[in-house]
Protein backbone atom coordinates (compact mmCIF):
# COMPACT_ATOMS: atom_id res chain seq x y z
CA UNK A 1 0.00 0.00 0.00
CA UNK A 2 2.84 2.38 0.88
CA UNK A 3 4.48 1.60 -2.47
CA UNK A 4 1.22 2.41 -4.34
CA UNK A 5 0.90 5.70 -2.42
CA UNK A 6 4.54 6.53 -3.19
CA UNK A 7 4.12 5.80 -6.92
CA UNK A 8 0.88 7.79 -7.09
CA UNK A 9 2.48 10.77 -5.34
CA UNK A 10 5.56 10.61 -7.53
CA UNK A 11 3.43 10.52 -10.68
CA UNK A 12 1.27 13.42 -9.49
CA UNK A 13 4.23 15.56 -8.53
CA UNK A 14 6.12 14.84 -11.74
CA UNK A 15 3.15 15.82 -13.90
CA UNK A 16 2.37 18.90 -11.83
CA UNK A 17 5.93 20.21 -12.09
CA UNK A 18 5.88 19.74 -15.85
CA UNK A 19 2.30 20.92 -16.46
CA UNK A 20 1.72 23.84 -14.11
CA UNK A 21 2.38 27.27 -15.45
CA UNK A 22 3.66 30.36 -13.70
CA UNK A 23 0.10 31.63 -13.19
CA UNK A 24 -0.26 29.51 -10.03
CA UNK A 25 -2.14 31.57 -7.47
CA UNK A 26 -1.43 30.87 -3.82
CA UNK A 27 -3.63 33.62 -2.39
CA UNK A 28 -7.10 33.25 -0.90
CA UNK A 29 -9.32 30.20 -0.39
CA UNK A 30 -11.23 28.84 -3.38
CA UNK A 31 -14.54 27.19 -2.45
CA UNK A 32 -14.73 25.63 -5.95
CA UNK A 33 -11.70 23.54 -5.01
CA UNK A 34 -12.09 22.25 -1.47
CA UNK A 35 -12.70 19.27 0.79
CA UNK A 36 -14.58 19.62 4.07
CA UNK A 37 -14.32 16.98 6.79
CA UNK A 38 -16.74 17.82 9.58
CA UNK A 39 -15.86 21.41 10.51
CA UNK A 40 -12.41 21.43 8.83
CA UNK A 41 -11.97 22.75 5.28
CA UNK A 42 -9.00 22.08 2.99
CA UNK A 43 -8.32 23.93 -0.25
CA UNK A 44 -7.27 21.87 -3.27
CA UNK A 45 -5.15 23.65 -5.90
CA UNK A 46 -4.23 20.92 -8.39
CA UNK A 47 -5.90 17.89 -9.97
CA UNK A 48 -4.66 14.91 -11.97
CA UNK A 49 -6.54 12.30 -14.00
CA UNK A 50 -4.74 9.16 -15.15
CA UNK A 51 -6.29 6.30 -17.10
CA UNK A 52 -4.98 2.76 -16.62
CA UNK A 53 -6.42 -0.55 -17.83
CA UNK A 54 -9.93 -0.79 -16.34
CA UNK A 55 -9.43 2.03 -13.85
CA UNK A 56 -9.05 5.79 -13.52
CA UNK A 57 -6.89 7.49 -10.89
CA UNK A 58 -8.12 10.89 -9.72
CA UNK A 59 -6.01 12.96 -7.33
CA UNK A 60 -6.35 16.40 -5.73
CA UNK A 61 -3.69 18.26 -3.74
CA UNK A 62 -3.31 21.58 -1.95
CA UNK A 63 0.03 22.43 -3.54
CA UNK A 64 0.70 24.40 -6.72
CA UNK A 65 3.24 23.34 -9.31
CA UNK A 66 6.10 25.56 -8.13
CA UNK A 67 5.84 24.18 -4.59
CA UNK A 68 5.79 20.59 -5.81
CA UNK A 69 8.78 21.20 -8.06
CA UNK A 70 10.79 22.40 -5.07
CA UNK A 71 9.75 19.27 -3.15
CA UNK A 72 10.91 17.00 -5.94
CA UNK A 73 14.22 18.82 -6.10
CA UNK A 74 15.03 17.99 -2.49
CA UNK A 75 13.30 20.73 -0.53
CA UNK A 76 11.14 19.25 2.21
CA UNK A 77 7.51 20.02 1.44
CA UNK A 78 5.38 20.42 4.57
CA UNK A 79 1.62 20.48 5.11
CA UNK A 80 0.73 18.41 2.04
CA UNK A 81 -2.96 17.49 1.74
CA UNK A 82 -3.56 14.65 -0.73
CA UNK A 83 -6.88 13.13 -1.93
CA UNK A 84 -6.75 10.03 -4.12
CA UNK A 85 -9.43 7.74 -5.55
CA UNK A 86 -9.24 4.83 -7.97
CA UNK A 87 -12.45 4.39 -9.94
CA UNK A 88 -12.99 0.96 -11.51
CA UNK A 89 -13.96 2.14 -14.97
CA UNK A 90 -11.99 2.16 -18.22
CA UNK A 91 -12.80 5.86 -18.74
CA UNK A 92 -13.99 8.74 -16.59
CA UNK A 93 -17.44 9.96 -17.67
CA UNK A 94 -20.06 12.45 -16.49
CA UNK A 95 -21.89 10.22 -14.04
CA UNK A 96 -22.10 9.30 -10.36
CA UNK A 97 -19.71 6.72 -8.93
CA UNK A 98 -20.70 5.09 -5.65
CA UNK A 99 -18.44 3.20 -3.24
CA UNK A 100 -18.83 -0.05 -5.18
CA UNK A 101 -17.16 1.73 -8.16
CA UNK A 102 -14.08 2.67 -6.09
CA UNK A 103 -11.12 0.37 -5.53
CA UNK A 104 -9.20 2.91 -3.42
CA UNK A 105 -10.10 6.11 -1.59
CA UNK A 106 -7.95 8.09 0.82
CA UNK A 107 -7.51 11.64 2.06
CA UNK A 108 -4.46 12.52 4.13
CA UNK A 109 -3.49 15.94 5.46
CA UNK A 110 -0.50 17.73 6.94
CA UNK A 111 1.98 15.28 5.44
CA UNK A 112 5.61 15.98 4.69
CA UNK A 113 7.18 15.15 1.35
CA UNK A 114 10.70 14.10 2.25
CA UNK A 115 12.80 12.63 -0.54
CA UNK A 116 9.65 12.05 -2.67
CA UNK A 117 8.13 9.98 0.15
CA UNK A 118 4.97 11.09 2.02
CA UNK A 119 5.55 10.92 5.77
CA UNK A 120 3.89 12.07 9.00
CA UNK A 121 0.48 12.48 7.32
CA UNK A 122 -2.84 12.44 9.17
CA UNK A 123 -5.47 10.22 7.57
CA UNK A 124 -8.85 11.98 7.45
CA UNK A 125 -10.75 9.12 5.78
CA UNK A 126 -10.25 5.98 3.73
CA UNK A 127 -12.17 3.22 2.00
CA UNK A 128 -11.49 -0.22 3.43
CA UNK A 129 -12.33 -2.93 5.88
CA UNK A 130 -12.43 -2.68 9.64
CA UNK A 131 -14.24 -0.71 12.28
CA UNK A 132 -12.14 2.47 12.39
CA UNK A 133 -14.08 5.71 12.79
CA UNK A 134 -12.16 7.05 9.76
CA UNK A 135 -13.53 4.39 7.40
CA UNK A 136 -15.98 5.59 4.73
CA UNK A 137 -19.33 3.78 4.99
CA UNK A 138 -21.47 5.68 2.47
CA UNK A 139 -21.14 8.18 -0.35
CA UNK A 140 -20.40 8.91 -3.97
CA UNK A 141 -18.46 11.09 -6.41
CA UNK A 142 -20.32 12.85 -9.23
CA UNK A 143 -18.50 14.09 -12.31
CA UNK A 144 -20.68 16.93 -13.67
CA UNK A 145 -18.37 18.10 -16.46
CA UNK A 146 -15.35 16.44 -18.05
CA UNK A 147 -13.54 17.79 -21.12
CA UNK A 148 -9.97 17.43 -22.34
CA UNK A 149 -8.65 19.96 -19.81
CA UNK A 150 -11.50 20.82 -17.40
CA UNK A 151 -13.23 18.80 -14.71
CA UNK A 152 -16.09 19.60 -12.39
CA UNK A 153 -16.86 17.15 -9.63
CA UNK A 154 -18.40 16.94 -6.20
CA UNK A 155 -18.52 14.24 -3.60
CA UNK A 156 -20.28 13.39 -0.37
CA UNK A 157 -19.11 10.71 2.04
CA UNK A 158 -19.97 9.62 5.55
CA UNK A 159 -17.35 8.19 7.89
CA UNK A 160 -18.03 5.38 10.33
CA UNK A 161 -18.24 8.00 13.14
CA UNK A 162 -21.04 9.82 11.21
CA UNK A 163 -18.73 12.70 10.19
CA UNK A 164 -19.97 14.22 6.94
CA UNK A 165 -17.44 14.90 4.17
CA UNK A 166 -18.01 17.04 1.10
CA UNK A 167 -15.75 18.05 -1.73
CA UNK A 168 -15.81 20.14 -4.87
CA UNK A 169 -13.29 20.72 -7.61
CA UNK A 170 -13.94 22.88 -10.68
CA UNK A 171 -10.97 23.67 -12.85
CA UNK A 172 -8.20 22.51 -15.10
CA UNK A 173 -6.40 19.26 -14.51
CA UNK A 174 -3.36 17.40 -15.76
CA UNK A 175 -4.03 14.24 -17.77
CA UNK A 176 -1.79 11.20 -18.18
CA UNK A 177 -2.84 8.92 -21.03
CA UNK A 178 -0.27 6.09 -20.73
CA UNK A 179 -0.91 5.48 -24.44
CA UNK A 180 -4.25 3.84 -23.71
CA UNK A 181 -6.36 6.12 -25.90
Amino acid sequence: MKKLKHLTLLTVFTILTVSCSSDDDNSGFNNDKSITVGESAYEMKSALVEHAPNSVFLSLTNKAGSELEAGLNGTTLNDLDFFSVTITSAFLTETTYDLSDMAYLNFSTEGDLIGAELENETTQFYLGDGTSDLRIVDGSITITSYTEDFISLNFNFTRNDDTEITGTYEGNFMFISNGLE
